[in-house]
């Protein structure tokens, strides 16, 4: 699976690619939500797993222009902010996962996703 990380935490980041990669994934990071974007456009990625609060556009605004690129987008929200979740699965995520959250639980979360 091609897996996009949106977060604003580079160690969260660095142990997501690097764990995810020994499972096979392909998995591209980006820093902030721009990042995102300028990568989500040069790119065909099967999921996008994003943080709500990062630096610049929140995860909601990245989502609303991602979805608006490409109605079909699967995006995992990953935050420490309950109060968006029920925002973030109205707009159409795939899924919401409160941190902290133990690593088998992400993967289990990835593996639903990609067979849906």
């Amino acid at each position: 699976m091609k897996i996009l990380m949106i977060d604003d935490e580079i160690m969260i980041l660095t142990l997501f690619k690097d764990f995810m990669e020994t499972f096979g994934h392909k998995v591209e990071i980006a820093i902030d939500g721009d990042t995102g974007l300028k990568k989500f456009k040069n790119t065909n990625f099967d999921l996008i797993v994003m943080d709500y609060r990062m630096h610049g556009k929140n995860g909601l605004q990245v989502s609303r222009e991602m979805m608006n690129m490409d109605k079909n987008v699967k995006i995992l929200f990953v935050s420490a902010d309950s109060s968006v979740e029920k925002k973030a699965i109205e707009m159409g995520a795939v899924g919401f996962l409160l941190k902290p959250f133990y690593i088998d639980v992400l993967i289990r979360e990835i593996e639903r996703v990609g067979k849906a």
